[in-house]
């Protein structure tokens, strides 16, 4: 069946008829399993559509009462008893008969809740009555449900179609196979609409689509786009599907666009410039500077493209608005903004969105409003277990540790989390306002037997500036001892901590304590210190050359050895010059050519003897 609907036949306000009269609303309980036994929702029983009445119109399965004619049917339907039998069913109750809904709404109890008789006798109008009558159902229904609850083991909640737990809303239908379901988007219905989704769907089949707009609004990262949308569809028979742009997406009929964007986060820092500025405070960068004043014409850009919009925003059914933070949200509720932040008009996306552009607003029209086939629910498997005693009783007795703590216990782990932050300002602040010796004890004893000091914390765990800090500005005492005997000196290891005691028993002289009880080598300043990484930092660089040298060396050595074992040491293709040419190379062209002569005529000399 789901080949004769095409993704076309899915917009939720151009639905085909027999497409809708084959939706069926699903029921789930608090763990998603469907209810199949539960009533439908009131609308279907009070007449809203006709074929809701065509199965039984003798009989009112909510009610179990037999009625005579089609007008009694409608009079039934509107009928309080029918209402209050309606809500018992959907509660998975049974019926009350007649007389007995008569007697339990003439209870003199129930009318002390709702109001006086004086009262209800001087205001006997139609409407007062009705109302009171309603409130007493409420009243009735409440004592009834609370009842039961109270009877119930464990914590249950009544069957409804919201308990879906995602932002869909599920209907069974014919055109699907066993197994899916059509879901809907809730943020697509009004807070009244939510409770008759399919009385909300078929009044949407009857309205003059192109009279209804909705609008969209997405912001984020400098970016803005916004668009007033109309439900009716744009005509587009004998398009070809574009590029990255589906059908549904072409169809999308906007009656207003806009994008902005303003240079206003820096590249890799996120955040807009406000926010870093309320983080980290102010800069005074050009690239900050003009990010604020980017920051300022967006806001100024966007409301007054709002006051533009006014008169399509007051006529809009929804208002979906996506923006990243308070202050993008606070963009649209300035002063003379026209929207509310009361507005029940205002919705999210319900999924996550992209970069603000136009065809991101396209796409998230088209994903709100078109059924979506999906898979059904699957319930939730709950095993149930006995309450935890043990766990209870330890909940107990960490609460009574926290509301017993001393005051020294409260400020060690303040103390403690701005040091282990190194948020050195909020340390020292802490320690002024609530006049605390920077040698305070730590506490609980039993946890910081180890570092029962900040300086001993701090250099325990390896925070150098700290331990500069506390030395230098808060003039802890380095001579204090844990239970071991040892010093803060002495539970590190690390030569950068230890070169910041140095540079603090330097800053603070030799007279501030006994610096041998300390245990804190000889003072260094730092610009030694300085020098002394410097110097340290070379050498270390020198032995790493050195060792990548001899390791290049060394690898070169066995390449060559390599390759003589495999090729053979080889041969010299050019031979060797003799000790004479090597002489003669050594001459200038004068004394060669005399060279020259002197052995051509040793060599007539030699013939002419050789021929006598």
């Amino acid at each position: 069946m789901t080949d004769n609907v095409k993704q076309q036949d899915l917009y939720v306000y151009e639905l085909l008829p027999e497409l809708l009269s084959s939706l069926e609303l699903i029921v789930f309980d608090e763990y998603v399993s469907e209810v199949t036994d539960a009533a439908q929702p009131e609308q279907n029983a009070s007449g809203r559509d006709a074929s809701s009445g065509k199965e039984d119109t003798k009989r009112c399965t909510a009610c179990d009462v037999q009625v005579d004619s089609a007008a009694s049917v409608r009079e039934h339907y509107k009928s309080d008893f029918h209402k209050y039998n309606l809500k018992r069913k959907l509660n998975q109750l049974a019926p009350v008969s007649l007389e007995e809904f008569d007697r339990l709404t003439e209870n003199d109890d129930i009318e002390s809740i709702s109001g006086s008789e004086d009262e209800s006798e001087d205001d006997e109008t139609l409407g007062t009555g009705s109302a009171l009558r309603r409130t007493r159902l409420d009243v009735v229904m409440e004592e009834e449900l609370g009842k039961i609850s109270s009877s119930v083991d464990g914590n249950t909640s009544q069957p409804t179609h919201l308990n879906t737990r995602s932002p869909l809303i599920y209907f069974n239908s014919s055109y699907l196979p066993e197994g899916s379901v059509f879901g809907v988007h809730k943020c697509l219905f009004s807070p009244a609409g939510t409770e008759d989704p399919l009385g909300s769907m078929r009044e949407w089949q009857k309205a003059n689509q192109a009279e209804r707009v909705s609008a969209l609004f997405m912001m984020g990262g400098g970016h803005f786009a916004g668009a007033v949308v109309s439900h009716r569809r744009t005509d587009i028979s004998g398009n070809a599907k574009k590029h990255g742009q589906s059908l549904q997406e072409q169809a999308v009929h906007f009656l207003e666009h806009k994008t902005f964007h303003r240079y206003t986060t820096r590249r890799k820092q996120g955040g807009s410039q406000s926010v870093m500025d309320n983080a980290k405070g102010k800069a005074n960068s050009a690239g900050s500077t003009l990010r604020r004043y980017n920051e300022a014409a967006l806001r100024n850009d966007v409301q007054e493209l709002l006051r533009k919009w006014s008169p399509y925003l007051e006529r809009c059914e929804n208002i979906f608005i996506r923006a990243k933070n308070v202050a993008d949200r606070s963009i649209f509720f300035g002063e003379n903004s026209p929207l509310a932040k009361t507005d029940t008009r205002i919705r999210t996306f319900p999924f996550t969105t992209r970069r603000p552009t136009t065809s991101e607003l396209r796409r998230a029209w088209c994903e709100i409003t078109y059924l979506k086939k999906t898979l059904k629910p699957k319930p939730i498997t709950v095993e149930r277990q006995g309450p935890p005693k043990v766990t209870n009783e330890s909940n107990s007795n960490k609460a009574t540790e926290v509301r017993e703590l001393s005051p020294a216990a409260i400020h060690t782990q303040e103390l403690v989390s701005f040091l282990r932050k190194s948020k050195a300002p909020q340390l020292i602040a802490y320690i002024k306002k609530h006049n605390l010796s920077p040698n305070l004890i730590l506490e609980p004893s039993d946890e910081y037997l180890q570092t029962p000091t900040l300086l001993h914390y701090a250099s325990h765990n390896g925070l150098k500036n700290m331990v500069l800090i506390l030395l230098s500005n808060l003039k802890c005492d380095p001579t204090l001892k844990n239970h071991m005997g040892r010093t803060a000196w002495d539970l590190t290891k690390r030569r950068d901590v230890k070169q910041a005691f140095q540079i603090a028993r330097h800053n603070l002289g030799e007279s501030f304590a006994n610096w041998e009880d300390s245990h804190i080598d000889v003072p260094l300043s730092r610009e030694q210190v300085a020098e002394i990484n410097t110097r340290e930092a070379e050498a270390a660089n020198k032995e790493r050359e050195k060792a990548v040298e001899e390791e290049l060396k060394d690898v070169r050595e066995r390449q060559k050895k390599a390759l003589e074992a495999k090729r053979g040491p080889g041969k010299i293709l050019v031979p060797q010059l003799s000790a004479n040419e090597r002489n003669l190379n050594s001459l200038t062209e004068e004394q060669r050519r005399r060279l020259m002569r002197e052995q051509r005529a040793r060599a007539a000399e030699a013939r002419m003897g050789l021929g006598k």
